[in-house]
């Protein structure tokens, strides 16, 4: 289906049920979406080949979304390996920033770049701490990213979720339980489909356009500051 002058073009790079989730959401929301899939022995030639093909299916690019790959076991500090450390906080910073490589041509004024993490960033969690640090790091890439191309209308933001929609909710309850004494304000973590998609959306309204480099917490009202 031709999208219409006045729809939304996003480019969702993913692949789990989160970004299943943030897919349907954004369909619902209006968007015409093409999805990018990341593989753990996929190269930055292939995923740069299958970003450009979906940015030539989509027209422009009004809007990036990054889910990027996280780990969901959790392992203690002291019992990881070179290879465990390197698989949970290495490999999706390596992935963010192959994914914003890919995605710059088909950046401009007006397009917005964000990426979706866990909250464990802002309060840490036992047997997490590598995917703490990637997705710290990936907020560290916004910031800049911001800096370098708000100039040219470019902006970027993070979007951080509840562990139990991260990590799913065999392991992210218990993380919620373990990093919090609070329960969500709202008395839910917060739906793909409902409640983050929409959040995604208005990103991609010229009226957020004052709004570049920051996370937006939607965890439900568990952490309540950056």
């Amino acid at each position: 289906m031709e999208p219409t002058a006045g729809e939304v073009r996003t480019l969702l790079v993913g692949d789990d049920p989160l970004t299943e989730g943030l897919h349907e959401g954004l369909v619902v929301r209006g968007h015409m979406v093409a999805t990018v899939t990341t593989r753990p022995s996929g190269d930055r030639e292939t995923l740069a080949a299958a970003v450009d093909a979906a940015a030539a299916l989509l027209g422009r690019t009004d809007l990036v979304v990054h889910v990027p790959r996280r780990p969901m076991d959790p392992v203690p500090l002291v019992d990881q390996a070179t290879a465990d450390w390197v698989a949970a906080c290495e490999a999706p910073m390596a992935e963010a920033l192959a994914v914003v490589r890919a995605c710059r041509p088909h950046l401009g004024s007006g397009s917005r770049l964000a990426w979706v993490v866990p909250t464990v960033a802002l309060g840490g969690a036992a047997g997490f701490a590598g995917a703490a640090a990637a997705a710290e790091g990936i907020r560290s890439l916004a910031k800049g990213a911001a800096r370098q191309w708000g100039s040219e209308g470019i902006g970027t933001a993070v979007l951080a979720v509840s562990p139990e929609v991260a990590f799913g909710p065999d392991a992210g309850a218990p993380l919620v339980a373990t990093t919090t004494l609070a329960d969500p304000a709202l008395a839910r973590p917060g739906d793909p489909v409902y409640d983050l998609a929409p959040i995604l959306s208005l990103l991609a309204d010229p009226a957020s356009a004052a709004l570049t480099g920051a996370t937006l917490v939607a965890d439900g009202g568990v952490w309540m500051s950056p």
